[in-house]
């Protein structure tokens, strides 16, 4: 209930409410009786918005795929042979649930090779998946031999039908910031090279794709392509960095206040967990903890219409913070106020 104003105003909104109510909790009672009046407000338009009609999904199901490959063996070139066959046998699994068009998810980074240049696995994939459309991640080499973390688009015969390359890059992980010039190589090669944005896939047979790889899903308002809203929201990512810590959880949350700003259903395929999908609201309807392989099969939830945060991004909390600030200049303590604590 209380997320569903990050349809307004998003987390940023969110977090400034939250400090405002801390605050004037400390207060006269009248604040108090004021803060308590807020949170029932609030709560009240969470509960309203949860009431409303249910958006119609699509004919489809989503299997993600979850390898739970350590860290340590996922470029370990004499185990990658193994770890294609793995996700091809948990494929195989997934979609024998699945009765319906389907399309199955592989996390990060998943595929263990150049997959542009390897037709044949690429056929594999889609025999595995029984023909359904294959959403996969690997890297890839652009035209100057520079490398870029991908999710790649399969379907009818292993032919590639989309690309979407990682734009919002980890720095000194995957790239070193060009702004902070140190005298050693941090990330050898440069590191990845960023793609040009936000990005709508548009595929035969599936509804419109907004794709996001790994802490992409962290950036509100900076997920979909304005001018062509996706109608659902697939987060590919590989977590086994952080091991059993809060990082996987935080991401999680992360994620799921995307779909709830959005109004945009989000399904998540991760290496080692957490793997799950969220519906427009951002209600966990499944989940697949971590450390485990396994698929979840999941019937993809409908869209929602454009949110009032989808329209406007981060200009409604900029504005509410910048009233704020500008009221707190412009603040003046009562003279008598003054006078008391000075005589204190």
């Amino acid at each position: 209930i209380f997320i569903q104003p990050a349809a307004f105003v998003g987390v940023h909104g969110l977090t400034l409410a939250t400090l405002l109510l801390a605050a004037a909790g400390t207060g006269s009672w009248r604040c108090r009786l004021g803060c308590v009046a807020a949170l029932l407000a609030w709560a009240g338009f969470g509960a309203l918005r949860l009431a409303g009609p249910a958006p119609i999904p699509p004919d489809l199901t989503a299997v993600l795929v979850q390898g739970n490959v350590p860290q340590g063996n996922k470029w370990n070139r004499d185990l990658a042979l193994s770890i294609f066959h793995r996700y091809l046998r948990l494929t195989r699994d997934g979609v024998a649930a699945v009765h319906g068009p389907a399309v199955v998810v592989w996390p990060e980074t998943a595929y263990p090779f150049l997959l542009d240049r390897d037709a044949p696995e690429r056929a594999a994939i889609i025999e595995a998946a029984d023909g359904a459309s294959a959403l996969i991640g690997s890297v890839r080499l652009d035209e100057h031999g520079r490398p870029r973390n991908a999710l790649f688009a399969v379907q009818a015969g292993g032919a590639m039908t989309g690309v979407y390359d990682k734009w919002h890059l980890v720095p000194f992980g995957e790239y070193q910031p060009d702004w902070l010039p140190l005298p050693i190589q941090v990330v050898p090669g440069g590191g990845f090279a960023p793609g040009p944005g936000p990005r709508t896939l548009h595929l035969p047979g599936l509804p419109p794709v907004g794709p996001l790889i790994c802490y992409e899903a962290i950036f509100g308002a900076q997920l979909v392509d304005r001018a062509d809203r996706p109608a659902w929201l697939v987060n590919v990512t590989n977590d086994a960095w952080f091991g059993n810590s809060a990082g996987p959880r935080q991401h999680l949350a992360a994620a799921r206040m995307r779909a709830v700003e959005e109004g945009l259903p989000l399904l998540r395929a991760a290496n080692t967990g957490i793997s799950a999908a969220f519906d427009a609201h951002g209600h966990e309807v499944a989940g697949l903890g971590l450390g485990q392989a396994g698929t979840l099969e999941v019937p993809v939830p409908g869209a929602l219409p454009p949110t009032v945060f989808a329209r406007l991004g981060l200009w409604g909390p900029g504005v509410l913070a910048s009233m704020l600030l500008a009221l707190g200049l412009l603040w003046r303590t009562p003279r008598h106020v003054e006078d008391e604590s000075k005589s204190n």
